[in-house]
Formats: structure tokens, sequence, C-alpha cells
């Protein structure tokens, strides 16, 4: 978001954006190259949620994964934080692909009808068992139900 014709796009498609995920330094980054003069992740979560959307879609949820710090969900500029899952730091081997896992979890979950909790709770749960392996990769049968 640093480079304005990247930025130019977000912006563009921000108005049809349904979900919009990140992690604390992306939504940082992001209110510093828009002059938002902060770095409260809540604060630049609830801005993102209130852009208006186009037609008469649905109003946008804004995640924000914060590592083990509880991830932000804003909707129609209200947050809620929903916890994550704590291992203790010798579980921690590779975060590579952790924000990719949260977001593949939570998507499941969503397809599955299941609420933002849920939701959040497959994401976090994904990316706890992604970040104890090296590199992306993930153990042939994972135990999460639905």
């Amino acid at each position: 978001v640093q480079v304005p014709p990247f930025r130019a796009q977000l912006e563009k498609l921000l108005p049809a954006t349904d979900y919009l995920f990140g992690n604390e330094t992306e939504a940082q980054a992001y209110a510093e190259a828009v002059g938002w003069e902060t770095t409260d992740v809540e604060f630049i979560a609830t801005r993102l949620s209130l852009v208006p959307m186009k037609g008469d879609k649905a109003p946008r949820k804004v995640v924000i994964t914060q590592g083990c710090d509880p991830t932000i969900v804003a909707i129609r500029g209200n947050v809620t934080k929903y916890p994550v899952i704590a291992l203790p730091k010798e579980k921690l081997v590779d975060t590579n692909g952790a924000g990719d896992a949260f977001v593949g979890g939570f998507l499941a979950a969503l397809v599955k009808g299941k609420d933002m909790e849920g939701c959040c709770k497959a994401g976090a749960y994904s990316a706890s068992v992604i970040i104890q392996h090296s590199g992306c990769t993930y153990p042939p049968k994972p135990e999460y139900t639905f």
C-alpha cells in the first residue's frame, strides 16, 4: 500500500469488498500511507469497515490478525475481539503462512455457515497448526471439526 498504484487499486476495490483480511503491520502501513496518523489497529479496522459499500451490499467485515494477540473484527464501526490459540514458545516453529492459514480456516467455516466467532475460531486453529511446522505444511489429518 506504500506504492501509489497498488493503493489506488485497493481503494478502487474496497467498496466491493465483503471481507478484508490483513495483519496488524499491513493495517498500520495502510493507515500511514493514507495519512491517518495512527497505529491503533482497532481504529484502523473501524475506519476501513466504514468505507461505503457499492449499491446495497451487506456491510464489509474487516478482519485483522495480530499474531498472539486477539483477532480484531470490525463491522459497521463496531469492533469485536476474538481469541487466538496460545501456544508455548517451544511449539512455535515457523510463522510463514500463518495469515494464509487463518484466512483458509476462516473461509472454510464461512462456507459451512458458521458465524463470525466460529470463523475466527477455525482461522485461529488453522494458523496455530501451521506455525508448529517448518514451511507451509500441514499434518495429513487435521483434528478440527465444524
